[in-house]
């Protein structure tokens, strides 16, 4: 038996589990006919993994995880030679802290702006947007500002750090993270784009529409009413 992955190709974690693979040369298969909704609610699935979540790893000896962020340092902990986690303890916390910062920061916020703007939340509240903005912008500039004198994130190599932050920049990008602002946060786009297009990532990250203004709230159409 193999390493098995369970994920899908538009998931981002597991992207990103399957690019710290590549450089860790830890070998995985994903199921052929997984289909999302339906296999991960069958019994048998949820005999090894009882959330029912995905992405989700069952390892040649039978060990088993899910949580992307989990998967992903784990996989990167395997080869400790391919330095995904850092030289030593000091450069493994500040990997952490990039990825810790990205996930609250950044791809928190690009999910409740997204489903605020989609009508998953409701009412929409703009006030609410604004500082769910803000928060993020924040982010960006502190990730922007310690790119600037820097090819990566931690040290002189890729790191887990570099996979998580570029595949959440380049998420942002469709959503929030607009022209204008790319224009403002020139690191945070270089970096991004030598990091997902390293030729051992051929096929694990596809060509990102950049949106050239971040998506706006749009109301409902009113209903008509019918006349007397």
């Amino acid at each position: 038996m193999s390493n098995t992955l369970w994920t899908v190709p538009s998931q981002g974690s597991g992207k990103i589990i399957k690019a710290a693979a590549v450089l860790a040369g830890v070998s995985l298969e994903q199921p052929a006919a997984y289909e999302h909704y339906v296999d991960n609610k069958k019994p048998e699935f949820l005999e090894k993994f009882p959330h029912g979540k995905i992405p989700a790893l069952e390892e040649a000896d039978g060990f088993k995880l899910f949580e992307g962020i989990a998967i992903a340092r784990y996989i990167a902990g395997i080869n400790p030679a391919a330095g995904l986690l850092g030289k030593d303890l000091q450069e493994a916390t500040l990997v952490d802290q990039w990825i810790h910062l990205t996930e609250s920061e950044v791809d928190l916020y690009t999910n409740l702006i997204g489903q605020l703007l989609r009508g998953f939340i409701t009412p929409y509240n703009k006030p609410i947007h604004a500082a769910f903005a803000e928060r993020q912008l924040r982010a960006l500039k502190t990730l922007n500002a310690h790119l600037a004198s820097r090819t990566f994130f931690v040290g002189e190599r890729i790191t887990l750090a570099d996979i998580y932050i570029a595949n959440q920049i380049l998420r942002a990008a469709t959503v929030t993270f607009d022209a204008t602002l790319r224009k403002q946060r020139p690191h945070l786009i270089r970096h991004a784009e030598t990091v997902v297009n390293q030729p051992q990532f051929k096929g694990i990250f596809e060509p990102v529409e950049y949106v050239e203004k971040a998506l706006t709230y749009v109301p409902p159409p009113k209903e008509k009413k019918e006349s007397a």
